[in-house]
């Protein structure tokens, strides 16, 4: 014990490491012999806390494993998925950590990085060698070895006492190197314009007045401090866009049926082969503006094959309210219009431009036409304004404004439209720069009888005393855009042309009352349909002067509208006083309706419009209310599959005139005309 003691003594001022359990063992070899002194070495052994073992568990090999896993990373971690709507847990545990992570710059003698760095050094330091030799040449040359010269000569090149030697260097001259850059001239514009008295007088003017503002502002001094105006988070445009959105999505949510009726639906009767037609009701558009009022004009949107504008008005003319209405529709919106405008008289007519979508030309019941700017209805100040209207001053119609149509833009790209009004005048009006400026072409005079053709003294006479005939429709030819049909009160429709303003080109006699809508056939150029108050719809051939064909419609009363359908020449559609609506296939059925559908009880259909794309047709009525339909496959002509396909069916022009001329050349045309005369003769002399 006194030596273990020691031991532990020596040891104090030295770390304790591997020579402790050499003083323990000697003690050990010493007190073999007395078994107190083993109990006292085994209690110093034994810590306070450990486990007393037996010599079974001493025995026994525990085997451990050293892994690669990370003990503190998590096992536990779990993922959203979105698209299974649940938390799963992430089986994949990251076991990587780093300690340390330095960048360094060292390469290994053995690469291949390395070996390309020494052959660059050595080519470095070969090419210095080469240039401080070529350099010493040089020197050697000029002045000589240095060393093969005396002392004294030495001496005497020195040039001060301390030892100053001059010397010069020549360097090479950089190679003179040129380089040009060949450029794109610069866009050169030309333009040219009219230099008239007004214009310079106009500019000189506003001249005038931009250097008197200057002149105030300079006078005045004073600065003003004007704060930006910041929009309404609840009531700006955005919120406004966003909101219009918001209720489309609803409202598809919401008519969710009628909607994939729109697109998919097909009636299993409703085959391309049948004989029998029908339009299934797919929405009806009524506001409260409109309850009280008739629907006067039907009109699609030219570029958005979704938009349609409504005009209300009323034909009872007694019972006429103060005010109309137009109102912008889209199939995304069956319950809200778009836009909504107001005018001081019914309207009576409207058209939308076909190159320029936003500009929308109206007639009104007291004679005004009015442009408005679809785009203009979102700013404050132009909501109900239009930006133009005829006054008295430009010579407004004096009487109802019937139809109004569009011209083509042409390289003047000047802006015109045609109206035609039963005060017997058909008016060009050109937007200017303030104002509309009206051209009359024609004023419609009253074409004399047969019989009393030769006298001509009656005619005069009722002419002074009656005045023109009134206008009621007009339809400008797809072919020839000079050529336009106009219809009048009194059952005649005459061809005129822009460039004769004096004179009918033709004049076609077979209605007997007034002539609500003339269309021309948009595949072929000299066929053209007519609808009258007489209960009939009539189809002319430009050459005769008499109807190839006539569809009587007794029971079904006037014939208020009729419109070709513009993706076939054979297709159309009519709508009668009995709320009605007829759609014909010539290239089928040649003397009777495919479609007879009763659309809304207890009133009476007043204007129908096809749409430019899909087979779907707009029905109006005297109610307010404008009723979509959806044609079934053997009314659509070539675009039977319109919907079934997503790509575009392209309807073939020449295939579409070849039909409408198989069936004209099955009409018999000179019996024809002698039986319609015959007809004529006999109904003058029962009037």
């Amino acid at each position: 014990t006194k030596m273990m003691r020691k031991g532990v003594k020596k040891g104090k001022g030295k770390k304790m490491g591997r020579k402790a359990p050499k003083v323990v063992e000697e003690v050990k070899m010493e007190s073999d012999g007395s078994e107190h002194e083993d109990q006292l070495q085994d209690s110093m052994n034994q810590h306070k806390d450990e486990i007393k073992l037996t010599k079974e568990q001493q025995e026994e090999d525990i085997t451990k494993f050293l892994t690669s896993n990370n003990p503190q990373a998590p096992h536990n971690s779990t993922i959203y998925i979105h698209k299974d709507r649940h938390f799963k847990k992430d089986d994949i545990v990251d076991q990587l950590m780093i300690h340390l992570h330095i960048e360094g710059n060292i390469l290994q003698k053995d690469s291949e990085e390395a070996r390309d760095q020494e052959e660059f050094l050595e080519q470095k330091k070969m090419d210095e060698d080469k240039t401080i030799k070529k350099m010493n040449e040089g020197i050697t040359d000029e002045q000589g070895d240095p060393i093969k010269q005396d002392e004294v000569d030495l001496k005497k090149s020195l040039r001060n006492q301390f030892n100053f030697q001059e010397r010069a260097a020549q360097t090479f001259n950089n190679a003179v190197r040129q380089r040009g850059i060949a450029t794109e001239p610069p866009p050169i514009a030309k333009f040219s314009q009219e230099a008239t008295q007004w214009k310079i007088f106009d500019a000189f003017m506003e001249y005038f007045e931009n250097e008197r503002q200057k002149s105030g502002e300079e006078e005045r001094k004073e600065t003003k401090l004007v704060g930006k105006s910041r929009e309404d988070p609840l009531y700006g445009k955005s919120m406004a866009r966003n909101l219009k959105i918001m209720l489309r999505v609803v409202l598809q949510n919401f008519q969710e049926e009628r909607f994939q009726d729109y697109k998919y639906y097909n009636d299993k009767s409703d085959t391309p082969d049948s004989h029998h037609g029908t339009a299934l009701p797919l929405w009806r558009y009524l506001t409260e503006k409109s309850k009280k009022k008739q629907v006067t004009a039907l009109s699609w949107n030219p570029k958005y094959k979704d938009l349609f504008a409504v005009g209300y008005g009323t034909y009872e003319f007694a019972k006429r309210s103060s005010s109309g209405v137009i109102s912008c529709f889209t199939l995304k919106n069956p319950k809200y219009p778009e836009f909504t405008f107001q005018t001081d008289s019914e309207v009576m007519c409207l058209d939308w431009h076909p190159q320029r979508p936003a500009l929308m030309a109206v007639g009104l019941y007291d004679g005004t036409v009015l442009v408005f700017d679809v785009r203009a209805n979102e700013k404050e100040n132009k909501v109900k304004n239009p930006i133009y209207q005829s006054t008295v001053r430009t010579k407004k119609h004096t009487d109802p404004v019937w139809q109004v149509i569009w011209q083509s833009e042409d390289i003047t790209k000047q802006l015109n439209f045609y109206s035609i009004s039963s005060d017997g005048r058909v008016t060009s009006w050109s937007l200017m720069k303030n104002k509309l400026e009206p051209e009359d072409v024609i004023r419609l005079r009253l074409v004399p009888p047969p019989d009393k053709e030769e006298g001509g003294t009656e005619v005069e006479e009722e002419t002074v005393l009656v005045g023109y005939a009134g206008g009621m429709c007009m339809d400008f030819n797809k072919f020839q855009d000079h050529l336009f049909l106009v219809g009048t009160e009194e059952g005649r429709i005459h061809l005129c042309s822009k460039a004769y303003s004096g004179q009918y080109l033709e004049t076609y006699e077979g209605h007997i009352l007034a002539v609500y809508a003339v269309k021309w056939n948009h595949f072929h150029p000299k066929v053209f349909l007519s609808c009258s108050a007489d209960w009939t719809i009539k189809m002319w051939d430009m050459n005769h002067k008499t109807p190839i064909a006539t569809f009587d419609l007794p029971l079904c009363g006037s014939i208020n509208d009729v419109q070709w359908a513009p993706y076939s020449s054979t297709v159309f559609a009519a709508v009668t006083a009995d709320a009605k609506l007829l759609v014909y296939d010539l290239n089928i059925e040649k003397h009777t309706y495919m479609c007879d559908q009763k659309i809304v009880k207890k009133t009476k259909l007043t204007h129908v419009a096809f749409n430019t794309l899909d087979p779907i047709i707009l029905v109006g009525d005297d109610r307010g209310g404008v009723t979509c339909l959806r044609l079934s496959p053997n009314l659509r002509g070539p675009l039977k599959n319109a919907f079934e396909s997503e790509e575009e069916v392209k309807v073939d022009p020449e295939k579409e005139k070849a039909l409408m001329d198989e069936f004209l050349a099955l009409q018999d045309k000179e019996l024809y005309q002698i039986i319609s005369y015959s007809i004529s003769i006999l109904l003058e002399q029962s009037e």
